[in-house]
């Protein structure tokens, strides 16, 4: 018996061409838009959106490390920019500062005193 969850690409784009189809979805998914954000805009669950990855993707989607990745890699190039003072400051309440400055401290940007 053939799962009924199933869908290809044509089917997908019938039934949610009007909400942006294929393309949103794949926009959706390279911009790092959460599976709920995705799921607000076609109108179904983050369990639906799971599936949509694996069936058109061949992969699990989850945004939070390449998110967590690209925001570590903007506050190395602000520390190379900024002395490690303005670092802390513009940084020291934020979650990845401690994991940023170890960085900095490994590729000597900062020194450790």
């Amino acid at each position: 018996m053939k799962n009924k969850y199933i869908m290809n690409k044509k089917l997908f784009e019938n039934k949610y061409g009007s909400k942006g189809g294929m393309k949103q979805l794949t926009k959706m998914r390279s911009s790092l838009s959460t599976q709920k954000a995705i799921s607000l805009q076609f109108g179904v669950s983050r369990e639906r959106v799971r599936q949509w990855m694996l069936e058109f993707f061949s992969d699990t989607y989850d945004p939070r490390e390449k998110r967590r990745e690209i925001i570590i890699e903007s506050m190395m190039y602000f520390a190379k920019l900024n002395s490690k003072r303005d670092f802390y400051l513009t940084f020291r309440s934020h979650q990845h500062y401690k994991e940023t400055l170890e960085r900095c401290y490994k590729q000597k940007i900062y020194d450790k005193n």
